[in-house]
């Protein structure tokens, strides 16, 4: 390895460690942190890919470089888990959502090691259910990644969570999806960018660690998400009350006197395909001072979560109503807003606890 690129590679090793010291007290927390812990481990897998070609051209030690290997294969794993804890609010890691992420570790990790003791190499099932299977589920959980980060873009209320959005994860995820493919499909790349790479990826994470320390408050460092923001949002199971921050000014009194007067009299969350451009020209105001007032002073992160927050309102009222107790829940449903039922009860329930047919059966026979 041209001394360049070992240079290069330490410098590398060092903003990782760097930044893995900056997250560990986070991960330490009472209760941990789960975007604290995937973003922790992230490093902790970097630093294996990072030592694997060290370690290549200095030992030829089968368990050694199995240990390096089999952290090189959790980055995409974990580049997906941080992804989906940071942009999409209602991703929740559990035994479902860690069934995919599972096979794409542990499978080539296992089939190294299986065909290290038992001679498989010449199997091609044993190659492709081993080897390629998890390849190609890797490419999976990237390009899903990415959609997460690009999906909810517009809706996101969080003004450094959407700069985060455009500028870092996402050219992460299209670097990691760059060198995958070059290693996978195409034996590293061509010697140009397989003498280059180390010094992209050296440059490419100062950057990134650069601008992560920027948004390192609220977004990857945090104890709870009371910290993330001065207010929070609850949707009370019994009445179905919005809570809200006082404003700080008599103009943001005004424009949520303003908001509250379209969203309950007017009712502008029930237009199909509203959005929050067209919320900003109803109230007359720039669209960023709307994402701050419905993020600061009302406390959502997300716009369709501020829209469903008062259709789930409404909703409550409805379904509890002695005129309307017979009305289907799909009614009602496509009625407030929502495009399906299925939407309907996973909101209904995120906020409530309870699906929409089990609140109504709960409080009329009270």
């Amino acid at each position: 390895m041209p001394d360049y690129q070992i240079a290069a590679t330490f410098f590398s090793l060092a903003l990782a460690l760097m930044t893995l010291f900056q997250v560990a007290p986070a991960v330490q927390l009472k209760g941990r942190d789960k975007r604290a812990l995937c973003f922790a481990l992230l490093q902790i897998s970097l630093l294996g890919y990072l030592l694997q070609p060290i370690l290549q051209a200095a030992t030829d030690n089968f368990w050694l470089l199995w240990i390096c290997g089999f952290f090189r294969n959790m980055i995409p794993t974990l580049f997906w888990m941080v992804c989906l804890l940071l942009f999409d609010d209602s991703f929740r890691l559990n035994r479902k959502t860690l069934a995919i992420p599972f096979i794409i570790i542990f499978s080539p990790a296992i089939g190294r090691v299986t065909a290290y003791l038992f001679g498989l190499d010449s199997s091609y099932i044993f190659n492709w259910a081993m080897f390629q299977l998890p390849q190609w589920l890797e490419f999976g959980l990237i390009a899903h990644a990415l959609l997460t980060v690009v999906r909810s873009l517009r809706d996101d209320l969080v003004e450094s969570r959407r700069q985060l959005r455009v500028w870092l994860l996402g050219s992460v995820g299209f670097y990691i999806a760059v060198v995958v493919t070059m290693e996978q499909f195409f034996n590293g790349g061509p010697p140009a960018f397989k003498l280059a790479q180390p010094v992209m990826l050296a440059l490419f994470l100062f950057a990134f660690y650069g601008r992560l320390l920027k948004f390192r408050s609220g977004l990857l460092f945090t104890e709870s998400i009371s910290q993330e923001s001065p207010v929070t949002h609850i949707l009370l199971r019994d009445d179905c009350e919005l809570s809200q921050n006082e404003p700080e000014t008599a103009l943001e009194a005004d424009s949520i006197d303003q908001l509250k007067q379209l969203m309950e009299e007017q009712k502008l969350y029930k237009q199909e395909g509203i959005t929050i451009s067209n919320l900003a020209d109803a109230m007359n105001i720039q669209e960023y001072r709307l994402r701050q007032l419905i993020n600061q002073q009302m406390g959502y992160r997300n716009f369709n979560d501020f829209l469903n927050g008062y259709r789930i309102q409404e909703s409550c009222r409805r379904l509890i109503s002695e005129q309307e107790y017979s009305l289907p829940v799909l009614s009602i449903a496509l009625d407030t807003g929502f495009r399906s039922l299925s939407a309907f009860n996973r909101a209904f329930k995120e906020r409530t606890g309870v699906t929409p047919s089990a609140y109504r059966k709960e409080q009329i026979g009270r």
